[in-house]
């Protein structure tokens, strides 16, 4: 999980958009209130949590165009840890190398939703396979059963 928040961190001030690691549990405490749409969530995909927080920070610019706006991205572990502004290229680069390391369906390629184990569908026969929805978890058993039907 990805939360995105604006932050005006103690002491110096500084005006982040941030994302955090690991949902509200990871978020820094110098949180505003909710203002910009999309604030204030949990993200599963972190490109996504990465488009609002652009979207935030452009907003809070034009809402007050004398701060400067940074946005952030990391954990705290649950402590107080602010983050550093970073520029886009490591932005991106930042929230691929986060999608790329989350757990995915084994049928459609869906990211799963590690936090919620209501969400995450698996077949006993085959215990290394992972699916967001029941759906996936039938269609990829039944293609399994097919093609493995002669052995």
């Amino acid at each position: 999980m990805y939360f995105v928040s604006r932050q005006k961190y103690w002491p110096d001030g500084r005006c982040v958009v941030e994302i955090a690691n690991g949902g509200l549990d990871y978020a820094n405490p110098d949180m505003l209130n909710p203002k910009f749409n999309g604030e204030g969530r949990e993200y599963i995909d972190p490109r996504e949590a990465l488009m609002v927080a652009r979207q935030i920070a452009k907003e809070w610019k034009n809402s007050n165009p004398k701060l400067e706006i940074e946005i952030g991205a990391g954990c705290t572990g649950g402590f107080t840890l602010p983050f550093d502004g970073k520029d886009n290229e490591e932005l991106d680069k930042w929230a691929e190398t986060q999608y790329n390391n989350l757990k995915k369906c084994d049928h459609c390629g869906d990211v799963i939703d590690n936090n919620n184990k209501n969400k995450q569908f698996i077949i006993q026969d085959l215990e290394d396979c992972v699916f967001c929805s029941e759906n996936c978890a039938e269609i990829y058993y039944y293609n399994y059963i097919e093609n493995n039907d002669d052995e």
